[in-house]
């Protein structure tokens, strides 16, 4: 067989100052050097895939609600990126930081819509696990729980272990709502005219009306009251306006 590969012309042909040898040596430089190369390149990505962005960008994906109208939305990353790391270089000190800003954008355009579709058991379970973190938060960290009332709250990584399991409990009982919204057709939901109405079968009364008209000057105490109120209301309603209503709240 050797002799008819040299024979057919398929040995490798040598001159005599080594030229073959000079070209393997080459051959085996680059190699080292394209070697070299990708080494650094997974240096990087895996330096990028830890860096402190990255992995802040990791927990959005992995909480739960968030993380799935992040993977249902991939472009609103780079926003998310970028108010990351603007956050990590200049830190907000008042008012709700810039992920968190971007995290409100993204409820409000692309989650909200969808909880509107959200069957009834769905987002009566939600108002629920609201319930039982108000109550919670009622008692352990009433500031928080006026954030709660306000809109969001600021930073749920201060909150005790306790609160923030219940919050969770919360994240996990909307994104049910929210995957059952995201096939699903559009749902009653009550006008505000209506919703006010249903507030007076739950028991609201004129006080009540007046202080989440002035929403943005109450008390952390009322303010956590008034959210106790809102979130408790569909046992006290009759059984065809709680999902409805629910729908309401947790799609605001």
């Amino acid at each position: 067989m050797a002799a008819w590969c040299r024979g057919a012309g398929l040995r490798p042909a040598r001159s005599a100052n080594g030229s073959g040898v000079k070209g393997r040596r080459l051959a085996i430089g680059a190699a080292a050097a394209l070697a070299v190369l990708v080494a650094a390149w997974g240096g990087y990505t895996l330096y990028e895939r830890s860096s402190p962005t990255e992995q802040a960008l990791a927990q959005l994906r992995d909480t739960p609600l968030v993380g799935l109208a992040i993977a249902d939305h991939p472009e609103i990353e780079d926003r998310l990126r970028k108010a990351i790391r603007e956050e990590q270089r200049d830190p907000t000190t008042s008012g709700p930081t810039r992920p968190l800003v971007v995290v409100g954008e993204l409820r409000r355009d692309v989650i909200a819509p969808v909880l509107r579709n959200a069957d009834d058991a769905s987002v009566i379970a939600a108002m629920e696990a609201r319930v039982a973190l108000v109550r919670h938060l009622q008692k352990a960290d009433p500031p928080a729980c006026r954030e709660f009332f306000m809109g969001g709250i600021a930073h749920p990584e201060k909150l005790d272990a306790e609160a923030q399991r219940l919050l969770r409990n919360v994240l996990v009982a909307t994104e049910a709502a929210y995957r059952s919204g995201r096939n699903g057709t559009p749902q009653p939901i009550p006008t505000t005219a209506e919703v006010h109405a249903l507030l007076l079968q739950a028991g609201f009364t004129k006080a009540d009306f007046d202080r989440l008209a002035s929403y943005a000057s109450l008390s952390n105490d009322v303010s956590c009251e008034m959210e106790l109120k809102v979130d408790s209301a569909p046992p006290l309603l009759p059984p065809d306006k709680r999902g409805p209503y629910s729908r309401f709240v947790v799609a605001r």
